[in-house]
């Protein structure tokens, strides 16, 4: 008898087991639809019911950090993130989320640590991002370049999309008070609201069209009579883009004497199985540029042009916008297009970029730098013609909902270490020269260059530069720490006896009045030099010390680099003395180097002369094989690129006959 109570409990609790189980996985599925369907707080809730009994699936782990993230509750999304960094053999995609996020939260020394966990993954990602990282440090390093004003008719909700028009601020908000009309209902979608620029006051408007619920961003014409727009299905202060939508589509319409939309159409590029969204004018109504994720899991810019009574297929704008991360929110004014990345180096989240067009060529997108841009996500930029206002949407710290609209204007206050915000010289805009494209041959026939180039090319000449930077590339001045070898008063130096510390870092020579300094570094946090430090002295360095410093192109020379060839396969050091490198180009700001686009083609390094920062490739064998490589960096933009001999430090110019 008692036999059979226990096989009757032992049935009894298997079923209840099965029951539970079953009844957790309902909850799990139900989390996951939730999370489809961008119902991030009810998502939260459901997950967290169900890890309180299964606390060590990752998958739903990672889904709760993400519904945190996109509801921008940064703090409990890091908390979960850091949870599953504790577990063995978690996907490297939660690595990468969780790197991002540090970034957005604005610990960019331990997202660099999180994305150097994908070297042996995916190292493409991981330099990237690890550069981002070291591009926010050195912006924050450097002085506002803008005076940065919330608008006052931010709200509590998500505030975005500015466009400007007859002296009115054309927005969209979910927040449906119109002061006209106290009793209006609260909507669920976002709704278009007009305010004067410095006004508290926004008002709700209305027409046909316009009272349609999720419609905006909106873009206006340059003569105010056509307007583009985005049919969107947002979310009160969840965020908007992740990639996957396929819910977005763009109209273009009239707008009629008193601003309203009037005679929409659907433009052709809108399908079921992707979205279409974020569209502006270019150059006249007759081209659009958009956002899409048409190709890919992530957004893309193209451009559509209205020809021949038909508008044309898509273009992609170009594929050094175009990367593995999201481009979005476009704007074009005056030959230049301003849009949203993030993956583009930036400081966290989506960062504002520009880029200027030559005779269908774009330069490389420069970051528009601190102030505009944060840690958090800044876009929607708009730079209304004839003022110098600017005003975009970011969700930075200080924000009153998740996104609200920000004015920028130029600062007055400009300091000389201030590189990073200078005007691009002419002499880097290197697609506007007037020269062919390499084909065939090394003395491709080229037109002449003009003179402001020529000027350039002459102050920027090879006599007296020197090396700063190897595999490396320093993009602005900020305080980083060296641990000092030697101080002596003669310029020659004999570097070699300091190659075994190479290890760990590179050996520079430093210029401080009389005297020349012999410093191994340089670290960027005073903890990581120290724990050096003893390793150096146990060498036989009784005397090196850590000091502090400005780094500063302008007084470095490198002597001895850290670098070593790990693809030996592609490229081998040279054991000659003289050695051939090819010269891409010289800069007043190393910023609008893009390290990139020629990474793949040799080494990277940067020399300094005066106010100029001349990048160089190498790791030739030979004549022939960076005589090659001419060719391809020409094709890549750098118009004028040559060759040139290394001879011990002294650079000069190989002529062709």
């Amino acid at each position: 008898m008692r036999k059979l109570q226990l096989n009757i409990f032992a049935i009894f609790l298997m079923f209840f087991l099965v029951n539970q189980v079953f009844a957790q996985k309902i909850k799990t599925e139900k989390a996951d639809l939730q999370f489809k369907f961008k119902a991030y707080e009810l998502a939260i809730d459901s997950y967290l019911e169900y890890l309180a009994v299964f606390p060590g699936d990752v998958t739903a782990m990672g889904r709760l950090a993400e519904s945190y993230e996109r509801t921008n509750d940064l703090i409990e999304a890091a908390r979960w993130y850091s949870k599953i960094d504790e577990i063995p053999q978690h996907s490297s995609y939660y690595d990468i989320q969780y790197g991002k996020l540090l970034m957005k939260l604005g610990l960019y020394d331990r997202a660099k640590g999180q994305f150097l966990k994908l070297k042996s993954v995916n190292p493409g990602f991981a330099d990237q991002y690890m550069n981002s990282c070291e591009f926010a440090k050195n912006i924050l390093a450097l002085g506002d370049r803008f005076v940065v004003s919330q608008l006052r008719v931010s709200s509590p909700n998500d505030d975005f999309g500015p466009a400007y028009i007859n002296g009115k601020i054309i927005f969209n908000s979910f927040d449906s008070k119109d002061l006209k009309n106290p009793s209006l209902i609260q909507r669920n979608s976002s709704n278009i609201f007009k305010s004067e620029a410095k006004a508290s006051e926004a008002f709700n408007m209305s027409s046909d069209i316009q009272n349609y619920e999720g419609i905006g961003p909106v873009r206006y014409s340059s003569n105010g009579k056509k307007a583009v727009y985005t049919r969107n299905s947002f979310f009160n202060r969840v965020q908007q883009v992740t990639g996957d939508e396929k819910d977005m589509s763009i109209y273009i319409s009239d707008v009629d004497e008193h601003g309203n939309l009037i005679n929409e159409e659907a433009l052709p590029v809108n399908s079921i199985d992707y979205s279409a969204a974020f569209a502006c004018f270019g150059n006249d109504e007759n081209e659009i540029f958009f956002s899409s994720n048409k190709d890919s899991d992530n957004f893309d810019l193209y451009m559509i042009r209205f020809e021949n009574r038909a508008w044309s297929n898509p273009i992609s704008v170009d594929k050094m916008f175009n990367t593995p991360g999201n481009e979005i929110t476009p704007y074009y004014s005056g030959g230049t297009l301003y849009f949203s990345s993030d993956y583009l180096n930036g400081m966290g989240g989506y960062d504002i970029f520009k880029s200027s067009v030559y005779k269908d060529e774009w330069s490389f997108p420069v970051n528009l730098g601190k102030g505009v841009n944060s840690s958090g996500d800044d876009m929607y930029f708009i730079k209304p013609e004839n003022e110098t206002t600017l005003y975009f949407s970011s969700n930075r710290l200080g924000s009153k909902g998740g996104l609200d609209l920000y004015s920028a204007t130029p600062s007055k206050r400009k300091k000389n270490d201030d590189l990073a915000y200078e005007n691009i010289p002419e002499a880097v805009k290197l697609n506007a020269l007037e020269e062919k494209k390499a084909s065939k041959v090394l003395n491709a026939d080229v037109k002449t260059v003009s003179e402001s180039e020529a000027s350039f090319m002459s102050v920027a000449s090879l006599e007296g530069a020197r090396m700063v930077a190897y595999d490396d590339v320093i993009v602005a001045p900020s305080n980083v720490y060296f641990i000092q070898l030697a101080s002596i008063s003669r310029s020659k130096i004999n570097s070699s006896a300091y190659k075994s510390l190479t290890k760990y870092g590179n050996i520079y020579k430093i210029q401080k009045g009389d005297l020349f300094k012999i410093r191994l570094g340089y670290f960027v946090s005073e903890s990581e030099a120290i724990s050096v430090l003893s390793s150096v002295r146990s060498q036989g360095y009784k005397d090196a010390f850590v000091v502090e410093d400005f780094l500063n192109t302008k007084e470095l020379e490198l002597l001895e680099s850290s670098y070593t060839f790990t693809n030996t396969q592609k490229y081998e050091k040279p054991a000659t003395v003289g050695s051939y490198k090819i010269k891409l180009a010289a800069y007043t700001n190393p910023l609008y180097f893009d390290v990139n686009k020629v990474k793949d083609l040799g080494v990277i390094e940067q020399w300094s002369k005066g106010k100029w920062t001349i990048f160089i490739l190498s790791g030739y064998t030979g004549y022939e094989d960076a005589s090659e490589a001419v060719l391809k960096v020409k094709n890549r933009g750098f118009a004028s690129a040559e060759l040139v001999l290394d001879e011990d430090g002294i650079l000069t110019t190989v002529k062709n006959d």
